[in-house]
């Protein structure tokens, strides 16, 4: 599978697994997804803080990600993004968490405030265990096509 193929098969599961309303009593969090939890905010606040160092414990050595813009980065890239990219504000809106070994999956939406105006992002975040406890493997945001533009 190319790599177009596999980022369009993402964006077409996070576009579908956002958009998926359940009625259903939210269930307890297993001890994993507690942890994947507490890694995804502990990534919102290293990137709201600049935290470099914050992001370097989170990231995977093979993180990569594509930004609502279209950028892709690697790890060590998108440390250097944050060393000067600043937002004033992300908002997490609706997040799930779908967990299967040692690989999570938190797809959601989230807004972010920035120096070029608004974002109404939705998200696709891949995690994996290691040895170093959960990490970020992957990321992919979109502008939120039902939002229309925001910025």
């Amino acid at each position: 599978m190319n790599t177009t193929t596999l980022w369009a098969a993402l964006l077409f599961g996070v576009a579908t697994a956002s958009y998926t309303q359940t009625t259903a009593a939210p269930k307890a969090m297993s001890a994993d997804e507690r942890a994947v939890m507490n890694v995804e905010e502990q990534y919102r606040r290293a990137q709201l803080n600049n935290d470099t160092n914050a992001l370097n414990g989170i990231l995977e050595e093979k993180f990569y990600e594509t930004n609502q813009n279209g950028n892709s980065r690697n790890k060590a890239e998108t440390i250097q993004l944050w060393t000067t990219f600043h937002i004033s504000a992300r908002t997490i809106e609706q997040s799930d968490i779908r967990l299967t070994g040692n690989t999570a999956l938190v797809t959601g939406s989230e807004t972010e405030r920035n120096g070029t105006g608004v974002d109404r992002m939705l998200f696709m975040r891949t995690y994996v265990k290691t040895h170093h406890g959960w990490r970020l493997i992957g990321a992919v945001h979109f502008r939120n096509p039902k939002l229309g533009p925001s910025r």
